[in-house]
């Protein structure tokens, strides 16, 4: 992709795209508590509670800031302040996040704008081109010409619907009534691991050793857990092929319900680090 590309995107497409009619939003910062259950395998639990504004009736409420490699068939939606009332319709995880590639590639087939100067006369001229290819760079249609690469800068009629800046859960809900609402999400995730590393120093009389032990988390999920309660796995998970999504997180959820300075816990054939 040539690196002169510029994308013109007015306000006044960008929010209804991505704000779609009578979706809610829930922000990162809507949460009132967040664990993670860490195992050494490039698997997490995480469970979250968030505080939302709901209307009665059927609405579509976006979940933003989740984990960009939640395993979504495993996300787990509820109420979790007792009320009853509640009930989840459909569930689609939106991971194909907004980059100047990824927005071109949506618009495969469809027409676009480029606005360039004309060499000759110095003025700007904008022309419609229709997206043929965007694999090893760019193919439009401009009238009966192809062109590869056209300079210029790029404008869209809008945001495709499941294209978001962050990855974002929707979950279409309905309620039977109106107001503040606990809810209560879990699921799995990739992307996050850690490790213990020891060092080791003995006295000048070989007679004592202090040992001190880090900790390494690796987070490679795409979102930021602030302030999240955290909990360590050590041992190799049971993770059969034919096991299905549903069976690891519920035996994953097991190990965490075990909560709470740093605390091991003997858990089955796991040792279990609250932190």
């Amino acid at each position: 992709m040539p690196p002169r590309l510029a994308l013109l995107l007015s306000t006044a497409l960008l929010l209804p795209a991505m704000v779609g009619a009578g979706e809610r939003i829930s922000e990162a910062s809507d949460r009132t508590g967040l664990s993670l259950t860490i195992y050494n395998q490039d698997l997490a639990l995480v469970r979250e509670r968030r505080e939302v504004e709901l209307p009665a009736g059927v609405v579509d409420l976006a979940i933003r800031g989740v984990s960009g490699r939640m395993q979504a068939e495993t996300a787990l939606l509820q109420g979790g302040d007792g009320r009853g009332g509640l009930e989840v319709l459909e569930q689609n995880f939106n991971y194909d996040l907004l980059t100047p590639a990824k927005l071109l590639e949506k618009y495969l087939s469809r027409e676009i704008c480029i606005r360039r100067t004309n060499p000759a006369t110095g003025e700007e001229q904008t022309v419609r081109a229709k997206v043929l290819s965007t694999q090893g760079g760019l193919v439009v249609r401009i009238g009966d010409r192809i062109e590869t690469n056209p300079g210029g800068r790029y404008i869209f009629d809008g945001l495709p619907p499941n294209l978001r800046d962050q990855p974002t859960l929707v979950t279409r809900l309905k309620t039977e009534g109106s107001g503040r609402r606990t809810l209560e999400l879990s699921y799995l995730s990739g992307g996050l691991s850690w490790r213990a590393d020891y060092v080791a120093r003995l006295d000048r009389d070989d007679r004592r050793l202090d040992l001190a032990g880090w900790v390494t988390l690796d987070n490679r999920s795409g979102t930021a857990y602030r302030n999240a309660r955290l909990q360590l796995v050590a041992g190799a998970l049971n993770r059969v092929t034919t096991a299905p999504p549903r069976q690891r997180f519920k035996q994953a959820l097991a190990m965490a319900e075990a909560d709470t300075a740093m605390r091991e816990e003997g858990l089955f054939e796991y040792h279990l680090y609250s932190l």
